[in-house]
């Protein structure tokens, strides 16, 4: 963990930049780990139920977690004022019940004005914790009520310069009006280089780690070389039976013409064989496939692909440029049309959420689908 004071004055300052309530209360739930460490967070308000949760980007109100996770919320609302340390033994026997399911054993809760902060893990949080939560919701609270919309009270307005007044602000109103869209997202290699099984058989070794650095001409996989080695006996016996065939006629058709007849068709079939040996000597040549250039290896587990069988062309792997880097990220179908081609992305990661990574959009696909997920 990093230290903590530079990660609240960090945090502070992302709250104190937020643009809108829906910034401030990503990185409420989200960031506040490299100050308190948590497995799982989340906010709720009066007038919009939960509205974050940590480390997804939008909130589904119907999943049976966030439908729990209101009953709970609606109960530690009313609880003693000031930081509280609880547990299932806590809660009433209906919301005791499921707390296993879907929270660790520890869990602190924090209040300021309408918005409850709930923090969770495996251990008792300590007083310094608490205290140090307590102020985050403060925080979180004065941000959420400074960014929500204002309702406005107004009259209709007299007179000729009052009226170009209000039509000069409408043609302000008109330009555009920049927003942000909350998405998962990951990154991923820009232009890898595809690694495909030469030919049909079966994984036999797979000679790198995934995410291993490998070098230009590196052995990544060999295919099993039984069967091609068979094929390849059998083959080189057919060749030297032909080859001794072609060689008898040769000799005979000095003496018998019809032995001479033979001589073409003989030697035709000895080339014949000769290239079947040819076609499984390179055939087994190419079991072992080889980095095509120097970079990273980026694969699954490799016991998934030992013993698997595999077509001519099957992806197996790929060799990535660890500096080639772009963003996937997948954005839910009613955020799609705030989403355009040149538009600036930041990228929170997981293991370095206070060292974001910049990006712009080049293309949003036309058709929804489903995440790998």
């Amino acid at each position: 963990m990093s230290d903590p004071l530079y990660a609240w004055l960090e945090l502070e300052r992302r709250i104190l930049a937020a643009q809108r309530p829906v910034e401030t209360a990503f990185a409420t739930v989200n960031l506040a780990h490299d100050m308190v460490a948590y497995r799982q967070a989340a906010l709720w308000t009066k007038q919009n139920g939960v509205i974050a949760l940590s480390s997804v980007a939008t909130v589904e109100t119907g999943s049976p977690y966030v439908l729990w996770l209101e009953r709970l919320f609606k109960f530690l609302a009313e609880g003693p004022p000031g930081p509280w340390g609880l547990t299932a033994a806590d809660l009433p026997a209906d919301l005791a019940e499921d707390w296993a399911e879907w929270l660790p054993a520890h869990a602190l809760r924090v209040q300021a004005g309408g918005e409850v902060l709930l923090f969770a893990r495996d251990e008792p949080f300590g007083e310094a914790e608490a205290m140090l939560m307590q102020r985050l919701a403060g925080l979180c609270s004065v941000s959420l009520r400074a960014l929500a919309p204002k309702r406005l009270a107004w009259t209709w307005p007299k007179g000729r310069k009052v009226w170009v007044a209000v039509a000069a602000a409408v043609l302000v109103a008109l330009f555009p009006v920049t927003g942000s869209v909350l998405a998962p997202a990951e990154s991923v290699p820009a232009h890898p280089i595809l690694v495909r099984a030469p030919l049909d058989g079966v994984v036999d070794r797979m000679l790198v780690k995934p995410n291993e650095s490998v070098a230009e001409g590196q052995v990544l996989f060999e295919l099993d070389a039984t069967v091609l080695s068979g094929r390849l006996d059998v083959a080189r016996q057919g060749h030297a039976t032909a080859e001794a065939e072609y060689r008898q006629a040769a000799q005979a058709m000095v003496f018998d013409a019809k032995a001479k007849a033979q001589v073409a068709i003989l030697a035709g079939k000895a080339e014949e064989k000769a290239a079947e040996v040819r076609l499984l000597e390179s055939q087994l040549a190419r079991i072992q496939v080889r980095a095509p250039k120097a970079g990273i290896a980026v694969f699954d587990d490799p016991s998934e692909w030992i013993g698997k069988p595999v077509i001519v062309g099957e992806k197996v792997m790929a060799v990535s440029d660890e500096t080639d880097t772009e963003v996937e990220a997948w954005v839910s179908p009613p955020d799609v049309g705030d989403v355009r081609p040149g538009a600036r992305l930041t990228l929170f990661l997981n293991f370095q959420p206070l060292s974001p990574v910049s990006a712009l959009v080049r293309s949003v696909a036309y058709e929804a689908s489903a995440r790998p997920d």
